[in-house]
């Protein structure tokens, strides 16, 4: 079974509701489960997110923190607008977490809210 981290960037205030559909949503849509969530991963910046840490919780995801130099310092498909000192959250926090440089989903943006990538 492959294990999946999820890298996730979210608006501050996002519900662990919100953040619960949005996983759910692209997990079905790529085919992949719930179960082979190894984590979840996203920026320090995130480390009092209520929504996230109850997520993560309710779910007993571990959830690690990277720093933006250390995101920064990741090259990812698809670099955004740079709002926090990284051109990527979810795709470098999935990329940093999973030892891996490739991606299986690259990011998704649901509901203008949460970006999920997965590595």
């Amino acid at each position: 079974m492959q294990l999946l981290w999820i890298g996730i960037g979210c608006r501050r205030g996002t519900s662990k509701e919100l953040i619960e559909s949005a996983i759910a949503e692209v997990l079905d849509q790529y085919g992949l489960s719930e179960n082979q969530i190894a984590g979840i991963a996203t920026v320090d910046r995130k480390s009092t997110e209520a929504g996230l840490l109850e997520y993560c919780e309710a779910h007993q995801f571990p959830l690690l923190f990277f720093s933006v130099e250390e995101l920064a310092a990741i090259n990812v498909p698809n670099p955004s607008v740079d709002r926090i000192g990284t051109p990527s959250v979810a795709e470098a926090a999935a990329i940093l977490a999973s030892g891996s440089d490739r991606l299986i989903v690259p990011k998704q943006v649901i509901g203008g809210r949460v970006t999920i990538a997965i590595a």
